[in-house]
C-alpha cells in the first residue's frame, strides 16, 4: 500500500508499506527540485533517500487521533488501530498544518476521487445539532461521503468551514476554518472548562488560539484555526505546522515525559534551533509553563506545543487545549512533564523554579518575574472570566479553578 502525501496541496513525497522494511517514507525527486519545498518536519529533513519506519512513522502518526477515540475510529471503520497507514488512507484529506495524504490508486474503492477541486457542502443545523449529540456514540471525525477528515488529539472534535454564520463540510481537500470540540458525558463541564482557560490565558497576555462557545443541543467549543489563514477574496489557505513530538521524531503515545516523550530542555532546545525569535519563543515557554502549574493542568504534554512555519519563519505555535484538569479529582495530579525537579504537581515548591530555568537555559530571575507577573495579574483576568455572558451557568467551576489558581500561587511564592 503506498500512498501520496501532499502538502499545499502538490505532491511532495510517498508513504509505503513494504514487506521487508516496514512502513516508509521518501520525498518525491520532484518536490527536491523545488526550491520553495519545505521539510514535511524538522524530523524529516529534505534528502534523497528514503527514512525507515522508525523515523517516517512519528510524523505521521501524530496526524492521527490518539488514545481511546484513534481506537473507536479503528472500530467502526474495521480498521486495526495499529495500521497508521490505512487510517491515515481514511482520513488524512484535512489534516493540521498543510498536509494531505491519499491513496496513489484513485480506482481504489473509498478514495478521494475530488482531490484538486475543493468544495464545501453545508451542514444545515439540525444535522450539525445531530452529529454532536450522537458524538459519544459515533465519532464525528468518521468519513462521510469524500470527506476526509484527521486531527491529533483524544478528544472528540471536528474541523468544518464557518462563513457567515453557517457550516461547512470540507470535501476534495478544502481546508477547514474552525474547529468543534463537544462536551463529553464523561466530562459535562469541559467545554466551559477549557472556555475559561483559553479566555483566561489571554487576558493574561498569552497568545492562544481564539475560542468560543456555543450551544447545539450540548455545549462546544469553537476553536479559530491558527493554521490557516483567510484572504481578502474569503479563500482560505493552510499553515504548516508540527507539534513537539512530531518535530523529534517521537510516536503520539510517548507523549509523556515519563514515557519518552519531550520534556521542558527538549522543547527549549527546539526553540533555539528552529525558531527565528528564540528569545521571545523562550518566554512564551515560560509563561505556558507556569500558567499549566497555577491553573492545574496536569495534562500538558509534547503534543499540546507545536512549531508554525510562517512565511515570517518558525515559531512556537499559539497555545491550545489548556484545561484545568484538577477541578476533576478523580484524575491524577502527576504532570505530563516535569517541572524543575518534580512531577506531582502538589508537591512542587519554589525550588522548582530555579531548576525549571537551568533546564531551559535562563535565569531564575527572569523565571519568577513572569511568574509574579502572571500571579499578580490574575484577580482582575479572572474577574473578566466571570463577566463572559456564556459561563453564567458555571460559576461553582470558576470558583474551583480560581480557588486552585489562588493556593497554588500562594504556596509557590509568587505573589509577593
Amino acid at each position: 500500500m503506498r500512498l501520496k502525501v501532499l502538502q499545499f496541496g502538490e505532491l511532495i513525497g510517498w508513504l509505503e508499506s513494504t514487506a521487508d522494511r516496514g512502513v516508509i517514507f521518501r520525498y518525491d525527486e520532484s518536490a527536491l527540485s523545488r526550491p520553495e519545498t519545505r521539510p514535511l518536519s524538522a524530523s524529516l529533513p529534505l534528502r534523497g533517500r528514503e527514512y525507515p519506519q522508525s523515523q517516517a512513522v512519528p510524523f505521521f502518526a501524530g496526524l492521527l487521533p490518539d488514545g481511546e477515540l484513534r481506537r473507536r475510529i479503528a472500530d467502526y471503520l474495521h480498521i486495526s488501530e495499529t495500521s497508521t497507514l490505512r487510517l491515515l488512507e481514511a482520513l488524512g484529506g484535512e489534516c493540521a498544518g498543510t498536509v494531505s495524504l491519499v491513496r496513489d490508486d484513485p480506482e481504489s474503492e473509498g478514495i478521494e476521487s475530488e482531490v484538486g477541486k475543493p468544495w464545501y457542502e453545508e451542514i444545515p443545523h439540525e444535522e450539525l445539532e445531530a452529529m454532536i449529540r450522537e458524538a459519544d456514540r459515533r465519532p464525528l471525525l468518521l468519513p462521510s461521503g469524500d470527506a476526509r477528515l484527521s486531527l491529533a488529539g483524544a478528544q472528540e472534535k471536528i474541523p468544518l468551514l464557518l462563513k457567515e454564520g453557517r457550516w461547512y463540510r470540507p470535501r476534495g481537500g478544502a481546508p477547514s476554518s474552525h474547529i468543534l470540540k463537544p462536551g463529553s458525558s464523561a466530562y459535562p463541564d469541559i467545554v466551559s472548562n477549557e472556555f475559561a482557560s483559553m479566555r483566561l490565558a489571554a487576558e493574561l497576555g498569552l497568545t492562544v488560539a481564539q475560542v468560543d462557545m456555543i450551544q447545539l443541543g450540548r455545549p462546544v467549543l469553537v476553536v479559530r484555526r491558527y493554521d490557516r489563514t483567510e484572504s481578502q477574496n474569503g479563500s482560505i489557505a493552510r499553515i504548516h505546522q508540527e507539534d513537539m513530538c512530531q518535530a523529534l521524531g517521537i510516536m503520539p503515545d510517548g507523549k509523556y515525559e515519563a514515557d519518552g516523550g519531550p520534556g521542558f530542555a527538549d522543547i527549549a532546545r527546539l526553540v533555539r534551533t528552529l525558531c527565528v525569535d528564540p528569545l521571545a519563543d523562550l518566554e512564551a515557554l515560560i509563561d505556558n509553563a507556569i500558567f499549566n502549574v497555577l491553573l492545574g493542568n496536569c495534562d500538558a504534554h509534547g503534543k499540546n506545543l507545536s512549531i508554525l512555519y510562517r512565511e515570517s519563519g518558525a515559531g512556537l505555535a499559539p497555545f491550545y487545549d489548556l484545561v484545568a484538569t484538577t477541578v476533576w479529582p478523580e484524575l491524577s495530579t502527576r504532570l505530563s512533564m516535569r517541572f524543575g525537579t518534580e512531577y506531582k504537581l502538589e508537591k512542587l515548591r519554589s525550588d522548582d523554579l530555579d531548576a525549571f530555568a537551568k533546564e531551559i537555559g535562563v535565569k531564575p530571575a527572569l523565571v519568577l518575574s513572569h511568574a509574579r507577573k502572571l500571579a499578580e495579574a490574575a484577580e482582575a483576568a479572572w474577574r473578566a472570566i466571570r463577566e463572559l455572558i456564556p459561563l453564567a451557568n458555571a460559576q461553582d467551576l470558576i470558583d474551583r479553578m480560581e480557588k486552585g489558581w489562588d493556593s497554588r500561587a500562594n504556596r509557590l511564592g509568587f505573589k509577593e
